[in-house]
């Protein structure tokens, strides 16, 4: 009577065992990059801290991905009273993204971009997105940026790989350019922040 129940044990536990290593190998195999470009002069900035930069600055955000995947990128005023959605798509491998220009406007304060990139679709993100952008208003802001610290509260439990520099392609002012990029590895879902502080 104890065997089947031992055997039906012992299969599910291979099952889960299985089933982690897979996830892990395509959470290994996961990778992304990005860069911060100044506009004006192509140079790229470096985000491991907070961005000193002058009102009037331009800047563009490139992110390229090597696998199918996810990306959401969001701007926050440094009042929180302006949330705007930048990217929120499906992306190919392959495949690079380049946010429109950003010009740093008064009044001053620090500015926040969100960058999330996933193996998967963050649903409840999405369903936040997209509600914002049918219908603007404070509730629908603040149901976004819980959303958001949810997931970067649940992704800070993991331990991320080093950040590893790299050359990412974008273009400057309609030429074609080389730009120096951080590529991330390791994780099925990265979130990062990068603040602008601007007088």
């Amino acid at each position: 009577m104890k065997k089947p129940y031992l055997q039906c044990f012992l299969f599910l536990a291979l099952f889960i065992f299985l089933t982690v290593q897979v996830f892990a190998q395509q959470e290994k195999s996961f990778k992304w990059s990005m860069a911060l470009q100044n506009f004006k002069t192509g140079e790229s900035i470096p985000f491991d801290a907070p961005i000193q930069s002058l009102t009037g600055e331009q800047f563009r955000l490139i992110v390229k991905v090597s696998a199918k995947s996810f990306l959401y990128v969001i701007a926050e005023s440094h009042d929180g009273e302006d949330i705007e959605v930048l990217c929120s798509k499906q992306m190919k491998n392959g495949e690079i993204w380049q946010s429109e220009v950003m010009v740093l406007t008064e009044p001053h304060g620090t500015e926040f971009l969100f960058i999330i990139a996933s193996l998967t679709e963050q649903k409840n993100l999405t369903q936040r997105v997209n509600a914002l952008e049918k219908n603007y208003n404070n509730i629908n802001k603040r149901a976004l940026i819980t959303e958001m610290n949810s997931i970067r509260s649940n992704i800070s439990r993991f331990r991320e790989s080093p950040e590893k520099p790299l050359i990412i392609g974008g273009s400057s002012r309609g030429n074609r350019e080389k730009n120096q990029g951080v590529e991330f590895s390791g994780l099925g879902t990265y979130f990062k922040t990068i603040s602008i502080e601007h007088r």
